[in-house]
């Protein structure tokens, strides 16, 4: 690992340690900014089942956030840890930062701070998500096995055809 990743992959999972641990210890004001989008919600036609304990919610919410974060700060399969915290950063940005509900200019305009703070986040995340560490992809391995496989058939059947008799 080089020094950029192992500095910058705890700086990124830091606040998403801090949140999902506050919310799995203190769920009550992370459930209450969950139930003031309910109503939009049950309009959307989400199940109620989902929505049905903002506690638990918050809690396994934060769990999964606290441990993604884990993970990526110490490089335990970084990029499934940051792709993990890229799709719960989306809902959990949204829900903190309700631009559509602000009342006035002050509230709108510190809404849209934390929407545009939660957007480069997740543009965060998912370079590190997409981060290869050097080591190729696993469509470029796929291919390169199969052109392997077919470079390799020809020899292979000289070799089955002079044995063969």
């Amino acid at each position: 690992m080089n020094l950029l990743r192992l500095i910058a992959r705890p700086m990124l999972a830091a606040t998403f340690v801090m949140d999902g641990v506050d919310s799995v210890i203190r769920p009550e004001g992370h459930a209450e900014k969950f139930r003031k989008v309910v109503p939009a919600l049950e309009q959307a036609g989400v199940p109620a089942a989902l929505y049905a304990d903002p506690k638990m919610l918050a809690r396994v919410s934060g769990a999964v956030t606290a441990v993604s974060g884990l993970m990526l700060a110490t490089g335990r399969r970084p990029r499934s840890a940051a792709l993990t915290l890229a799709l719960v950063n989306v809902p959990l940005t949204l829900l903190n930062n309700p631009v559509w509900a602000a009342r006035g200019g002050e509230e709108r305009k510190r809404y849209l701070s934390g929407l545009v703070r939660g957007a480069s986040l997740g543009g965060g995340l998912l370079v590190a998500a997409a981060d290869l560490a050097g080591k190729p992809s696993w469509g470029w391995r796929l291919a390169n096995a199969r052109k392997e496989r077919a470079a390799a058939r020809p020899v292979t059947a000289r070799v089955k055809a002079r044995y063969a008799d």
